[in-house]
């Protein structure tokens, strides 16, 4: 099986936050998807295709139209599986009955819906333009619609206290939506909340604060049937995102669009992030090649595990980190940043915060 990756850059307004491939300027729309088009049209042969994403960018920000022609042309050059997850990420103000209709006419079936907060002082300070009530509508209709729906929620924003935190999560948990995704603020470089942040024009919650709310937020989750099963993913059972579990197990994946990246076999490769090159290029976009080795495999394997909840076996810790990876299990495990769970090792919720440092200690 393989799985699809499809770039829309198109987004009403930038961020403060975001260090993605975007562009504001919806009027290369109908350029871009001739270009996209262009490379689905050369993609590589698949045996099947059992999920496609839909990311960006805000792909509902692109026309109905540009998205039919992008679907056409995956449908003439993929076999698609009759269950496959067809996710779809949306801002709220995107989100109205016509659009979600014309979304599920075209097969999507998963709706990953960027709130980032409920909260308007909030979502005003990132330069988010739509606000609580945008956001709790939209919800109301993508779950109504019969479509899975994934709510995007952010920890660390400017002017959030643990009371606005936990008021977001209640209003999260009541919208019953069925896949929750948690992202710690990331202060990209050169950002404009980068920039305004290191300033001092703009401050972000203290670290320790941080922390707490994360650890607490397993909890309440949890507690009403999110289940933890990667450093930053909630599900109810069965609603755990299939596509990006393929990330996370090294599954493979075509990537089209700008900025896209695939992973074939042992290799990796990604297109420019210059929209005006890619419309121009497609689909010989490629800025990017890559061949894995041993170690990066190794690297790659470890690391990924280790995001998920499951975890890693402990032969496998062994084998891929011989006397090293057993001392660095039997030091996680008592200092409480690693828990044995039937034969696997894996991270506690403390362990979370600080992965990126423990798995380095492997390397």
């Amino acid at each position: 099986m393989l799985g699809l990756y499809v770039h829309f850059p198109f987004c009403a307004t930038h961020c403060t936050y975001c260090a993605f491939a975007i562009s504001t300027d919806v009027r290369l729309q109908d350029d871009y998807t001739t270009a996209l088009v262009r490379e689905i049209g050369e993609g590589a042969p698949a045996p099947q295709v059992d999920s496609i994403y839909l990311g960006g960018g805000t792909p509902s920000r692109t026309s109905i139209e540009n998205l039919r022609r992008a679907f056409a042309a995956i449908h003439e050059h993929f076999e698609i599986t009759p269950d496959a997850e067809i996710s779809m990420e949306a801002n709220p103000e995107d989100v109205t009955e016509e659009a979600v209709r014309a979304w599920r006419t075209l097969g999507v079936n998963r709706v990953s819906v960027g709130v980032q907060s409920f909260q308007d002082r909030e979502l005003e300070a990132i330069g988010r333009i739509h606000d609580r009530v945008r956001a709790i509508e939209a919800v109301h209709r993508i779950v109504g619609s019969g479509a899975r729906a994934n709510l995007d929620l952010m920890l660390s924003l400017p002017h959030q206290t643990a009371d606005s935190f936990r008021e977001t999560l209640d209003a999260a948990i009541a919208l019953g939506a069925g896949h929750l995704s948690l992202y710690m603020l990331d202060l990209e470089e050169r950002t404009p909340l980068q920039v305004q942040v290191a300033r001092g024009r703009v401050r972000l919650p203290e670290d320790d604060l941080v922390a707490e709310l994360y650890i607490e937020a397993i909890d309440r989750l949890g507690g009403a049937g999110l289940a933890q099963y990667e450093i930053s993913n909630f599900a109810r059972p069965g609603q755990e995102c299939r596509h990006n579990l393929r990330y996370w197990t090294r599954g493979e994946y075509l990537g089209f669009g700008l900025a896209a990246h695939s992973f074939l076999g042992r290799q990796r490769f990604a297109n420019t992030r210059n929209i005006r090159r890619y419309i121009a290029l497609a689909p010989n976009a490629r800025d990017f090649v890559e061949e894995l080795g041993s170690d990066e495999v190794r690297r790659e394997t470890i690391f990924l595990q280790l995001r998920r909840t499951t975890g890693m076996c402990y032969e496998d810790v062994v084998a891929l980190c011989g006397q090293e990876g057993m001392a660095w299990i039997e030091r996680g495990l008592q200092d409480g940043w690693l828990q044995g769970i039937e034969g696997r090792v894996a991270f506690t919720a403390s362990g979370f915060l600080q992965s990126n440092e423990f798995i380095s200690q492997l390397f």
